[in-house]
């Protein structure tokens, strides 16, 4: 009878997971557009590893990696990771927004 309680608790879990991230990313692009009025839109590649992540497939590159970190009681702050070059292409991330090139890519400078 644990098992079958283990089970549903992780598939729970699991489906809130799922469901908050897809939430969260299009939060975040409302806010990075907030944040950043004057740049390109934010794309699901402005954080992720693939243009446009399928559920599972959410992993974040570099840029990703940095805004998460920012995360305080909810809420990720685009601000302490501007002077960052996440992806180690030579040029910071509010660099490459103003220019509309991918903070976490380094074949996008």
């Amino acid at each position: 009878m644990n098992k079958v309680r283990l089970g549903i608790v992780s598939v729970a879990a699991a489906v809130a997971l799922v469901a908050g991230t897809a939430l969260a990313t299009m939060e975040l692009q409302k806010e990075f557009g907030t944040t950043y009025p004057g740049a390109p839109k934010a794309k699901c590649s402005t954080c992720h590893t693939k243009a446009m992540p399928k559920k599972g497939e959410g992993d974040v590159n570099a840029y990703g990696k940095d805004l998460a970190a920012t995360k305080k009681d909810g809420k990720y702050s685009f601000a302490k990771i501007e002077k960052l070059d996440s992806d180690k292409d030579g040029v910071s991330n509010i660099d490459e927004i103003k220019k509309g090139t991918n903070p976490g890519d380094p074949a996008s400078k």
